[in-house]
């Protein structure tokens, strides 16, 4: 995993090639269209109270996020290895999940604020699945 101070350019793909410049960037961006809606309307209002709720989801993703990467570039044999991975693309997918709602929204990043797959071997397996069930579906749609 690099570690940058801003975010690479390339598409990602990959959970493990998060970086925390990619998890700063897309927290930033999200707080940027959510405060704004905090301040709006009268306190206890049913918008700030969602934007407030928005904003603490965001928070808990981010930092979830953030202490997985740091594990992972501490301890890259770590036998948990495969969990962080896991939980960073989790963390990851719902930062992407809220900022798809402001896609059209100059400053947010379609090259790197997508979905991703764990690593290449659970892409590749998830594909090699894909296919079979594909192949499966389409041997029994032939034999009806």
């Amino acid at each position: 995993m690099a570690d940058t101070s801003t975010p690479p350019t390339e598409p990602l793909h990959y959970a493990v090639d998060l970086t925390q410049a990619d998890i700063e960037a897309i927290h930033s961006f999200l707080n940027e269209q959510i405060s704004p809606m905090a301040g709006d309307g009268a306190f206890g209002s049913p918008e700030q109270r969602a934007a407030r709720a928005l904003s603490s989801l965001v928070r808990t993703a981010t930092a979830r996020a953030e202490v997985m990467l740091t594990r992972l570039a501490e301890n890259p044999d770590d036998r948990h290895r495969t969990e962080h991975v896991h939980t960073l693309r989790q963390s990851w997918q719902s930062l992407v999940e809220a900022a798809e709602e402001w896609a059209d929204t100059p400053g947010f990043d379609r090259r790197r604020w997508r979905e991703v797959d764990a690593d290449p071997a659970s892409a590749a397996l998830r594909h090699r699945l894909v296919a079979k069930q594909r192949a499966e579906t389409s041997a029994t749609t032939t034999k009806a």
